[in-house]
């Protein structure tokens, strides 16, 4: 264990004495116009490109992967230390996009959207840290006396695993993801039907009274009526008007809760 706390200081003492600022120009690759304010990210920060199509980004991540990624256009990936000590001139490709057929519908189906969702964004629903096992390899029975190696560049991802783009953009897609089931359950028609609330009446019942998604995944479509109509009461208790002042929410935290 002793040893194993060694290696993680001077992981750190490395990974603090690394410092290397990185330049670039970004353009259309088919009309050679300078792309402004597109985000370019690694772990260690991002920056946006300015009017000229110029950015700098510093990388203090030795294993670090510069990511640009812009819509309606191929994103870009390239490691930091292959980056060079000299400005890069990066041509973006447009992304194509096969549109299939577009039927309108009257209402959206949420478990659809759901799976869409997940489908386009496979790889940032299913980011994950290092194992285990993925960092700590054990010596194999072929070779008992090799001892206990520790792979060093996932040991530093694991630790620093929060601070991955595509770790955030995970809680954020879940997040969204948790608030269109609540919208989708808590909707205006199903609750205009049950209290007869229409127009500003109906608006501020909406805002007021939303459950958050841990509440309403213990509701029942009974729970959620009873839920409605005792809301309800309460509602024209306060005269039909919303909190005046603004309340400040807790991530997850509806003002049903306050």
């Amino acid at each position: 264990m002793k040893y194993l706390l060694v290696i993680v200081v001077l992981i750190f003492l490395r990974a603090a004495s690394y410092a290397q600022t990185i330049t670039g120009k970004l353009i259309d690759k088919q009309t050679g116009v300078p792309l402004r304010y597109i985000l370019v990210a690694c772990s260690s920060g991002s920056a946006f490109t300015d009017d000229a199509g110029n950015f700098q980004l510093k990388i203090t991540n030795p294993v670090d992967t510069i990511r640009i990624n812009s819509m309606g256009c191929k994103p870009f990936e390239l490691a930091a230390h292959k980056w060079g000590s000299f400005s890069r001139l990066i041509e973006l490709e447009i992304k194509l996009t096969e549109l299939n057929e577009v039927k309108i519908t009257a209402r959206r189906n949420y478990h659809k959207d759901s799976v869409s969702l997940r489908q386009e964004y496979t790889k940032q629903f299913n980011f994950r840290g290092p194992r285990f096992n993925e960092i700590v390899r054990m010596p194999s029975a072929s070779m008992p006396f090799a001892g206990i190696t520790i792979d060093v560049g996932n040991l530093y991802k694991a630790l620093t695993k929060k601070h991955n783009p595509d770790y955030k953009l995970q809680q954020i897609l879940l997040r969204d993801e948790r608030e269109n089931h609540v919208s989708n359950r808590f909707n205006k028609t199903i609750v205009s039907n049950l209290t007869s609330l229409r127009g500003d009446s109906l608006e501020n019942f909406m805002s007021s009274c939303r459950p958050t998604a841990t509440l309403i995944d213990r509701m029942s479509d009974y729970d959620l009526i009873q839920y409605v109509k005792t809301n309800l009461e309460k509602f024209k208790l306060n005269g039909s008007k919303p909190n005046l002042l603004p309340t400040l929410l807790k991530p997850g935290q509806s003002l049903a809760e306050q």
